[in-house]
């Protein structure tokens, strides 16, 4: 195995040249490739290590929206007075994400392109309409988050296209992130969603989206759900159509059938915490 450091995006993407997409695996944070690796995976022919490529890292603020590089750490996201204050899901996803070392090395960028459906990140990204910037030697493309995530593991990323950056519109919708583990710590999440909403008078608010995670192949947006509820059906009524959208598996951390209640359940519940 070859191993490369490369400081700008022009090196790595002569890198992509010179190795000809030849069995590459990027390294991000490493806090899931690793553990395949040691789990006996076999090593790639190329390993190319981001992490001093300054240049997609950190957090910026323009006149009408935000950069979030992929090499910024969940840890810096959580500790944003910016992303707290504006993509509230987004920080409350980053304080709930696994324990603090894996915070420290884990990156936005790792967490989309790992695909994972139970990604937490994930749902706070979905319903602020993250576009996705996708850099590599044919120049930079931007995609809805939805569109770059097609399936478990599974990324419309070209073999020679990193995950340079998460751009956020600024936005006055408010949001909340919840999330289910089987321990309170260090928990991949059986269930997760993120809920974005207007408020619209003290006791009245408009749902904008709610993406949900851990219930289909990729994170889904409860489409049937969202407007039913806008248009007035009661949410006893209306919790029964998140079924149009969501299609969960038995695993070995929770069964289908108790993904389905346990999300109905939960939503019910943050929906109605709204109202007061």
């Amino acid at each position: 195995m070859k191993y490369y450091t490369p400081s700008s995006l022009s090196e790595l993407n002569d890198l992509f040249l010179q190795t000809n997409n030849s069995k590459i695996t990027i390294l991000s944070g490493g806090t899931d490739i690793l553990p395949r690796w040691e789990e006996g995976i076999t090593l790639p022919k190329h390993l190319i290590d981001l992490k001093k490529i300054n240049s997609i890292s950190g957090i910026v603020e323009h006149d009408n929206k935000i950069i979030i590089g992929a090499l910024t750490t969940v840890q810096d996201i959580y500790k944003s007075e910016l992303i707290k204050t504006k993509y509230t899901a987004l920080h409350q996803a980053a304080s709930q994400f696994a324990g603090v070392q894996i915070r420290h090395r884990a990156t936005i960028g790792g967490n989309i392109c790992n695909a994972s459906p139970a990604g937490d990140l994930l749902p706070g990204l979905y319903v602020h309409n993250a576009m996705i910037e996708l850099t590599g030697p044919n120049g930079t493309r931007k995609l809805p988050i939805n569109k770059c995530i097609t399936g478990v593991g599974k990324t419309t990323l070209n073999n020679n296209e990193i995950v340079s950056a998460v751009i956020l519109e600024k936005t006055e919708e408010l949001s909340v992130f919840y999330k289910l583990g089987l321990r309170q710590s260090m928990a991949i999440s059986v269930v997760n969603f993120a809920i974005a909403y207007r408020q619209t008078s003290p006791n009245l608010f408009d749902l904008q989206s709610i993406a949900a995670g851990a219930v289909a192949p990729t994170v889904v947006y409860l489409k049937e759900f969202t407007k039913a509820v806008n248009e007035g059906l009661p949410l006893e009524k209306a919790i029964s159509l998140i079924e149009h959208d969501i299609s969960p598996i038995d695993d070995i951390r929770a069964s289908a059938d108790y993904r389905k209640t346990v999300l109905k359940n939960l939503l019910t519940h943050k929906l109605k915490e709204l109202y007061v």
